[in-house]
């Protein structure tokens, strides 16, 4: 067999697995996924290049799709942490690209006769922009949609897939070129051309909805932070009434004190102290750290915390004068621990619920909570924990967006027993 024909089939076969990689919401690590799919591209090429030495390459062309395309689906499959018709989209988008790389060297062989050699590098000059357009542009929105829309995968599947159907239909061996061939080869560009415009539609409402659905997110995040200030602003109001009140009492007191203590009834004075104690204790707000608008969201949520028979341990070492708007730090405070709180509700009561806060404003802010958890932590490429729960996920675009408007740095973490929230900011 002439070994173009091996390199040849060893770059189609690579090529496809590249898209399919490049498409790919993998569920296990880059490394393990990266290693399977090395082996099914050897496996496959090898496979390929013995039925065409065997059977001839009229037996390859027409055998291909099965050598190669069913067991990158088997690999898709298992590989994959979305299955259904977002995974058979996936494939079918692949093989509609394929062909855009194939046909244009593919038609200039057999017409031309141009050297296969060429062929194979006209293969490699398209091959590489749509890796590049792959995983820069349509990777990012194409998860994100999933992310968005649950259902309807099944019918953007009948485009590629009816195209798929004509082009195996239509597969010509090289050898002998038939009457018909630039016939063929035209029908099959006419179907590729109205399939890229059919994904040229599909991708315009996938931005749009995308768009939609991010402005909705904005929304929601923005109504939530406003709820955190009147949960914040609430609980200083609470607490000021406290203050009045105690104050209030407080002279009352000291008048029956007064006359106890002129009369020589110490006896009945030592019990309206320890009764004007018991109140004082009751109306406190317990000191976590000298800012009054931090302390007040601390109280709050490790109060909210501790009914919810959690441990709550904290390290918080604020000035009453901080770098930075307090109302800021608050707002990120309330969504780490509230986020803290949600994942502790879900440990079992059997096991411990437990919270840690630590924060320092010298020399820079920062911010580490860790809580237990129960379950799978799911990461993104950038190490940001996700969650498919609609809704979800507010909470750590907030803390992002203070991160990046102060240049600072965060890290997520689980080491199987406690969830780790370390930020870092140069304030």
């Amino acid at each position: 067999m002439n070994p173009a024909i091996a390199v040849r089939c060893t770059l189609l076969t690579l090529t496809i697995n590249l898209m399919v990689l490049t498409l790919l919401d993998r569920k296990y690590s880059l490394k393990k996924t990266l290693l399977a799919f090395g082996i099914l591209t050897i496996a496959e090429t090898a496979l390929c290049i013995w039925v065409a030495i065997q059977f001839g390459i009229e037996a390859f062309s027409s055998l291909y799709p099965l050598m190669a395309d069913i067991p990158t689906v088997i690999t898709l499959f298992c590989f994959s942490e979305r299955k259904g018709f977002f995974l058979l989209f996936n494939m079918a988008t692949v093989v509609t690209l394929s062909s855009i790389v194939v046909l244009p060297g593919n038609y200039l062989l057999h017409t031309m006769k141009i050297s296969i050699w060429v062929e194979i590098l006209i293969r490699i000059i398209i091959t590489i922009p749509i890796l590049l357009f792959l995983y820069h542009y349509l990777r990012p929105s194409y998860l994100k949609m999933y992310a968005v829309m649950r259902r309807g995968w099944g019918y953007m599947c009948l485009v590629p897939i009816s195209f798929f159907i004509l082009n195996y239909i239509n597969i010509t061996p090289l050898n002998p070129v038939p009457p018909n061939y630039t016939k063929t080869v035209l029908t099959c560009s006419l179907a590729l051309l109205n399939v890229v415009v059919s994904y040229g539609v599909i991708f315009f409402l996938f931005r749009k909805i995308i768009s939609d659905s991010e402005l909705r997110e904005e929304q929601h995040l923005l109504k939530s932070q406003i709820q955190a200030m009147e949960r914040q602003n609430d609980m200083l109001k609470e607490r000021e009434e406290r203050l009045r009140i105690s104050r209030h009492d407080l002279r009352h007191y000291i008048a029956e004190l007064r006359m106890l203590l002129e009369s020589d009834n110490t006896e009945e004075a030592l019990r309206v102290l320890g009764i004007c104690d018991e109140q004082n204790i009751t109306t406190e707000v317990p000191q976590y750290c000298d800012n009054p608008t931090i302390n007040a969201i601390l109280a709050y949520y490790i109060q909210k915390a501790e009914q919810d028979g959690i441990t709550v341990r904290t390290d918080c070492r604020l000035p009453e004068q901080l770098p930075v708007e307090a109302s800021e730090l608050a707002i990120v405070l309330a969504n780490t621990i509230e986020n803290a709180i949600h994942a502790c509700s879900m440990v079992p009561e059997s096991k411990e619920r437990l919270i840690k806060i630590k924060v320092i404003s010298t020399p820079q802010f920062a911010l580490e909570i860790a809580n237990s958890y129960e379950g799978t932590v799911k990461f993104d490429e950038n190490g940001v924990p996700v969650s498919d729960k609609i809704g979800h996920g507010l909470g750590t675009k907030s803390i992002s967006a203070f991160v990046e408007k102060h240049d600072g740095v965060i890290e997520y973490n689980a080491d199987g027993t406690l969830f780790r929230l370390r930020l870092l900011v140069g304030i």
